[in-house]
């Protein structure tokens, strides 16, 4: 009878740098609440002597009487921005200076002057995931993007740093995982418009009863951690991970060639590179 292996996971190394900047895109539903736990970590690094770690919420909303309750806002906020509420709320609340952008993210760049960036999307818009995508591609050492995106009762966290099949080619070598692919790659259905529906957001959709009241906690609890092995554990050995609450399951995808392979749609030994470097030592 053959035994069976399971490949233990590769990881994905973080550079151990003195200053991490953290970009939040949406603070609605689910990104209110990741908001909070970004406040958390930050405050904890802070007490703890690791890296600084510069927070930026971004969002053009304004707070509606529909968001209270089911989003981490009051009565009192209604008609405020929602990224200068919790930025004002949460830097009060643990002693952080939060940058507020008080506006919708286009493609125009986003500077960073940190040495590792991460852009967190809580958005539910094929524009505002391409906006974060033009965000990764640029210049300001944005390294890593954390995708959170859910339905009614499920969603998915995808943490990546490549946008195509070609860039994840060799991702893995010397023991170590370069590359993992973002969401775009795994979901290319996110990049593009759907059709036009009467109320398309995550507040109009909770009130319908179409979205779980926990759901958005849930997706930011587990954003939360994917922050904490990036920016304190300096690895991290999953790339997605998927959750159900109707039935209470979770499931994540680790860092291993084959794991890979499936999600991309290459072959092992591409993610390996192993094709390359035998031809390497051919020459």
């Amino acid at each position: 009878m053959q035994a069976l292996t399971i490949d233990p996971p590769i990881p994905f190394i973080v550079p151990n740098t003195p200053e991490v900047t953290i970009t939040l895109v949406g603070c609605g539903g689910t990104g209110s609440h990741i908001a909070q736990a970004l406040a958390r970590l930050a405050s904890h690094c802070r007490d703890t002597n690791g890296p600084y770690v510069q927070l930026v919420f971004v969002d053009g909303d304004t707070v509606e009487a529909k968001n209270v309750g089911r989003q981490l806002f009051s009565s009192s906020d209604i008609g405020k921005n929602k990224a200068q509420c919790l930025a004002a709320r949460f830097g009060a609340v643990f002693g952080l200076s939060i940058v507020a952008f008080p506006h919708m993210l286009s493609q125009q760049r986003i500077a960073n002057t940190s040495p590792y960036g991460i852009l967190v999307g809580a958005v539910d818009s094929a524009a505002g995931r391409r906006a974060i995508a033009s965000q990764l591609s640029s210049s300001y050492n944005w390294k890593a993007w954390i995708d959170c995106g859910n339905h009614e009762h499920s969603g998915q966290i995808v943490c990546g740093t490549a946008q195509s099949k070609d860039a994840m080619r060799a991702a893995i070598q010397l023991g170590m995982c370069t590359k993992l692919p973002t969401a775009p790659l795994l979901y290319p259905e996110l990049l593009k418009d759907a059709p036009a529906r009467p109320r398309d957001d995550c507040a109009a959709a909770a009130m319908d009863n179409a979205q779980s009241l926990m759901v958005n906690q849930m997706m930011a609890a587990i954003c939360g951690q994917y922050l904490y092995d990036l920016v304190i554990r300096r690895r991290l050995t999953r790339f997605r991970t998927v959750v159900d609450l109707e039935s209470l399951s979770m499931r994540s995808d680790m860092i291993t060639s084959r794991a890979l392979s499936l999600a991309c749609g290459l072959t092992t030994d591409a993610i390996n590179g192993t094709r390359a470097t035998k031809k390497r030592r051919a020459a």
